[in-house]
């Protein structure tokens, strides 16, 4: 038969007994220090892909507005393009009118001028022909005789021009 010594029970129910103690006061606090420690990594781990999320999204929101400012700048670059071009021609137009009025201006003197010196040369020919007819008709006149005589030849040689 068989033969329990009572050691061997003993050892058994001191290892039992051992083992129930540091399961309640070793085994027990161990396991929930690491399941807290598990959960505090796991909770930065999420912390940290949530804000890696966020930043993305702040990144994808600069990368958008940085877009649209370069659009904004494109844009105000063309409407100056085009404003400072329209402007190039308003000026040069205002510049050919008033180019053309001078030398509308510059004709008409010219013009006045040319009568001017025209009348000028026809009464000193008049002159010189009364002189020279006075001379052939020794006959002196005087001076108010003279130049009604220049105007009645003026007047006969501007009405046959």
């Amino acid at each position: 038969m068989l033969n329990l010594d009572w050691n061997i029970i003993w050892t058994l129910v001191n290892i039992l007994v051992l083992f129930l103690f540091l399961k309640k006061f070793l085994f027990k606090p161990v396991t929930e220090m690491m399941e807290k420690r598990t959960k505090a990594i796991a909770s930065s781990l999420q912390e940290a892909e949530d804000k890696k999320s966020e930043a993305a999204k702040m990144k994808e929101n600069y990368e958008k507005q940085l877009s649209m400012a370069r659009e904004d700048a494109s844009l105000i670059i063309k409407e100056s393009r085009e404003q400072a071009a329209r402007e190039y021609n308003e000026q040069m137009k205002e510049s050919k009118e008033m180019a053309a009025k001078l030398l509308q201006e510059a004709n008409k003197t010219i013009d006045l001028e040319k009568k001017k010196k025209l009348q000028e040369a026809q009464a000193e020919i008049a002159s010189i022909a009364l002189s020279a007819a006075a001379k052939v008709i020794e006959k002196n006149v005087d001076d108010n005789t003279n130049k009604q005589m220049l105007n009645s030849l003026l007047h006969e040689v501007g009405a046959a021009e």
